[in-house]
C-alpha cells in the first residue's frame, strides 16, 4: 500500500494549511498569506508528498514572520485535552502489545484542522480498526531488539507513554523519535523539554526538521539506526505519505485516514483507523 497524492484534495489542503500557519505565525496579515501561497505555486509537484511541501512552506514561513514556533498555542490545548482524555481512558485497555497499540493509535485523533471538541469527541469513540495486522506485527516481537516509536503529534505523548512502558518493561531496546525543532504540531525537542515528563526509554532527534520523515533528508547516524531497528513503529499519516515507498521488514503504521488520498491508498474509509505491516 503507497501512498500517491490526488492534487484535487491535496492543493486545496495545502492552501489551507498556508493560510493557517501564516495566521498562526503571524496574525492576520493578507500580504504574507499571498506571499507564502506564492511559494507553494513554485514548489507544488504532484509528484511529491505533501508532507515535504508543507514542510518546505512551515520552514520559510517561521523565517518570514520570525516565530520559530507558530503552533504552540494549539499544541499547548491539544496538550491538556490528551493528558485528560489518556488518564479517563486509560483502564479501557489491556496491558498488552496489542491493546496498547490501541490506545497509542488512539491519540492519533488529534487533528490540527479540527476543533477542541470534535477531537474530544473522537478519543470517547474510541477505536475502530478498519486493516489490523497486529498479529503480523507482534509476531516480528519474538526476534526484535531494536524497535523505534516515531511520534507524531505533540499530545501524543500521553498515549505512546503505556506502550512504551512495556516495551522498557519487556527489555526492548527501544527508543521515542520525536522532531529536532517545532514543526506544526508535531511533538519536538523542546516540546519534551516543557512537559517536564520522565521517559521510560531514550528520547532522540529525527534530525530533520519536517512533518513526517524523508529519510534522504535525515542525518547518517539517524538512517543506519532506523535501517537496523528490527521494528519501527510509525505514528501519523504524515509518516504513511512519507515512509510508504520505503523497504523495510519491520516498519508498521498507525494511522487515522483524515484525508481522502490516505484513505483511498489503504483502501478504508474516510476517518478510519489503522495499523499497518507494510
Amino acid at each position: 500500500m503507497r501512498y500517491r497524492q490526488i492534487p484535487s484534495y491535496c492543493l486545496p489542503c495545502l492552501q489551507r494549511l498556508v493560510k493557517q500557519a501564516v495566521t498562526l505565525a503571524c496574525g492576520e496579515d493578507r500580504e504574507k498569506e499571498e506571499l507564502a501561497l506564492s511559494w507553494l505555486n513554485e514548489i507544488y509537484r504532484p509528484e511529491l508528498p505533501p508532507p515535504v511541501i508543507a514542510s518546505h512552506l512551515h520552514r520559510r514561513i517561521k523565517e518570514l514572520c520570525r516565530n520559530p514556533d507558530p503552533y504552540k498555542p494549539l499544541k499547548t490545548k491539544e496538550i491538556e485535552i490528551a493528558r485528560r482524555m489518556a488518564s479517563l481512558l486509560r483502564e479501557k485497555y489491556r496491558s498488552t502489545f496489542e491493546d496498547l497499540l490501541l490506545f497509542a493509535l488512539l491519540g492519533n485523533a488529534i487533528d490540527f484542522f479540527r476543533p477542541p471538541e470534535e477531537i474530544e469527541r473522537a478519543f470517547r469513540d474510541g477505536v475502530k480498526l478498519s486493516l489490523d495486522h497486529r498479529p503480523q506485527i507482534k509476531a516480528l516481537l519474538p526476534q526484535a531488539r531494536l524497535i523505534l516509536l516515531l511520534a507524531d503529534n505533540a499530545g501524543e505523548i500521553f498515549f505512546d507513554l503505556p506502550l512504551l512502558e512495556w516495551l522498557a518493561a519487556e527489555g526492548f531496546e527501544a527508543f521515542y523519535v520525536v522532531k529536532p525543532v517545532p514543526i506544526q504540531n508535531d511533538l519536538s525537542l523542546e516540546d519534551i523539554k516543557n512537559l517536564g515528563l520522565e521517559l521510560p526509554v531514550p528520547v532522540i532527534s529525527s534530525g530533520v526538521e519536517m512533518v513526517g520523515l524523508d529519510l534522504d533528508e535525515a542525518p547518517e547516524d539517524f538512517r543506519r539506526l532506523f535501517f537496523r531497528a528490527d521494528l519501527v513503529l510509525a505514528k501519523g499519516m504524515g509518516h504513511f505519505e512519507t515512509l510508504s515507498t520505503v523497504s523495510h521488514p519491520g516498519l508498521c503504521f498507525l494511522l487515522c485516514a483524515k484525508c481522502v488520498p490516505v484513505a483511498r491508498a489503504l483502501g478504508i474509509e474516510l476517518h478510519s483507523y489503522a495499523v499497518l505491516k507494510s
